[in-house]
């Protein structure tokens, strides 16, 4: 019987794995994006599913469907195959139990919290009842996993008791943040609250939101407070406030699809918006948009469409995570709404006009544009001072100079100003902290010599030395190098070797041909870099006066360079 990896394997494609956390795009018999786990404007990741691998070419990272489930989610191989177990249909005995780790059994612990509250929400009528008129139908209520805390003061300890009864210690409950120890006892952190599930990008629960719901001001035994409107789970192995987006595990296929990602302020917002069927919505979630967060949504798409209140506070609110955006390359969009109204209100009241608000998003630009123009109206040089505070540090975090120089001439004709005036204005703007310093991973940078050893070493590996008809062309050194690889390295640097030189000689109409140039520009390589180190050699000899030994070297420099011009 195989195993589970050969039997996943045998389930799962490359690029369906990989493509359901990026934006694939076709090129020819291979797949191409940019890299997730780096930045880069030119795409240098490919999948093959030939090879059944992914490769970046810019930050040298690859492997299999396991190593980019690891790469991609944070975890370690026991998680990883649990995660493609589930989606291929495969179960995974229990006398493996090296595939369960510490993390997995809290992602169980937090699954059994979310059974917990939602049979606990099926059984409290006025909780539901708040919920369907909020507009909520029992269809999203499930999808979404959405559960109730009791509030009873007797209930302290409700989910505690529950799950202490399914085999979890208090340790393991406070370790996702769902018990809270004081004074040596623990009690339940969420009570008399409507619970919102957070969850990763493959579904599994990894915290908790709670608005609080119909419940007296009332001190719990162990001392806090219970009257913040929304409590959220803390950092915890499992939850990071700073990547987690409410919504985006269910949203991941839409704004793929879409090519753009509606962010909104609020769960209800989200859960409204889904129902909608606006489903390439996310909501952030304890905290304020970040750059983890833009990581996340840049795999699917650039495009980030924003809705927030249409007021002075709602843009101020707002204007951070504007900024980011643009500065970290998205076309930042705003889905207008009526002052003092978010989208949960909105679609509750009329459905179609959010649909075709968000069909109708404009550039951030063009909104602030219109928003001072009638903000302003009656006082013009008003306006233009408010478009220099506002509207050019955005103009300035834009990173390419095509479209910057296009809204440079839109704001110099709207407010009736020569464009070096605006150029004047954007010297002024000090240059962001996020944008003042570059990429301080320094790549190893190999020798010519190597790169041209591995490109032709790929070529054979891709089509093998049996199939290359004259075996004399691959030169010596690169046989022994080969030959130094098959004991030396993994199968999978082998396979990246012949996935390159798959990408870069595959519509070649001459195979041999290009490995003769090849092995001409190699030998040519090892004789410059003979000369480089004769050169040093030389150098020391004469500083040193050694006159013998100075005339032989100088004699094999001579013959290294005869050999140069022969090359």
């Amino acid at each position: 019987m195989s195993s589970p990896v050969e039997q996943i394997k045998q389930r799962l494609t490359v690029e369906d794995v990989v493509g359901s956390c990026i934006k694939l795009q076709k090129a020819g018999a291979n797949y191409r994006a940019c890299c997730p786990f780096h930045s880069e404007k030119t795409p240098s990741f490919y999948v093959s599913p030939t090879r059944e691998i992914w490769h970046c070419f810019g930050c040298n990272r690859g492997g299999d469907i396991f190593e980019f489930i690891k790469q991609i989610e944070g975890v370690e191989f026991p998680e990883a195959l649990r995660l493609l177990a589930d989606r291929a249909g495969v179960t995974l005995t229990r006398q493996n139990l090296e595939f369960r780790n510490e993390r997995i059994r809290l992602l169980d612990l937090t699954k059994e919290a979310t059974f917990f509250y939602q049979k606990k929400l099926a059984e409290n009528k006025d909780a539901l009842s708040y919920l369907w008129k909020r507009g909520l139908k029992n269809e999203t209520l499930k999808d979404f996993n959405i559960g109730f805390a009791p509030p009873e003061a007797d209930g302290w300890r409700f989910l505690f008791n529950y799950l202490k009864g399914r085999g979890y210690s208090a340790v393991e409950m406070e370790k996702v943040g769902l018990a809270v120890k004081k004074e040596n006892d623990y009690y339940d952190r969420f009570r008399g609250r409507i619970m919102f599930p957070l969850k990763d990008a493959s579904g599994r629960v990894v915290g908790f939101s709670g608005r609080i719901f119909n419940v007296k001001e009332v001190e719990p035994p162990l001392g806090g407070s219970i009257s913040a409107k929304y409590i959220n789970t803390p950092q915890t192995i499992l939850y990071d406030k700073s990547r987690i987006l409410y919504g985006f595990d269910r949203a991941k296929t839409e704004i793929r699809k879409k090519d753009k990602c509606v962010l909104v302020e609020g769960q209800m917002d989200v859960l409204m918006s889904h129902q909608a069927g606006v489903q390439n919505t996310v909501a952030v979630s304890g905290t304020a948009l970040t750059l983890q967060h833009l990581d996340v949504i840049r795999r699917l798409t650039n495009n980030l469409s924003m809705a927030f209140d249409n007021d002075e506070a709602g843009l101020q609110a707002a204007k951070r995570s504007i900024a980011l955006g643009l500065e970290n390359g998205f076309e930042v969009r705003v889905v207008s709404l009526f002052a003092g109204k978010d989208p949960a209100d909105a679609i509750l009241e009329n459905s179609e006009n959010w649909i075709e608000a968000v069909e109708k998003d404009e550039h951030i630009i063009d909104f602030y544009l219109k928003f001072l123009k009638d903000r302003h109206k009656e006082d013009e040089r008003r306006f233009k001072l408010e478009v220099e505070k506002s509207v050019l540090p955005y103009i300035f975090s834009i990173q390419s100079e095509i479209e910057r120089s296009h809204w440079i001439k839109k704001i110099a004709k709207q407010l009736d100003v020569k464009e070096a005036a605006i150029l004047e204005g954007l010297k002024r703007i000090k240059i962001p902290a996020s944008r003042s310093g570059g990429n301080s991973d320094k790549k190893n940078i190999l020798k010519r010599s190597q790169l041209l050893k591995e490109k032709l070493a790929g070529i054979v590996f891709w089509k093998s030395l049996d199939k290359i008809r004259d075996k004399s062309l691959v030169p010596d050194i690169v046989k022994k190098f080969i030959s130094e690889i098959a004991r030396n390295i993994k199968k999978e640097e082998k396979e990246k070797l012949a996935f390159e030189a798959e990408l870069y000689y595959s519509g070649s109409q001459d195979i041999e041909k290009e490995i003769t140039h090849l092995a001409k520009e190699l030998k040519k390589e090892i004789v410059k870099e003979g000369l480089e180190s004769l050169s040093e050699e030389v150098q020391k000899l004469e500083a040193g006066g050694e006159t013998e030994k100075l005339g032989q070297k100088m004699a094999e420099f001579q013959n290294l360079s005869k050999q140069l011009y022969d090359c």
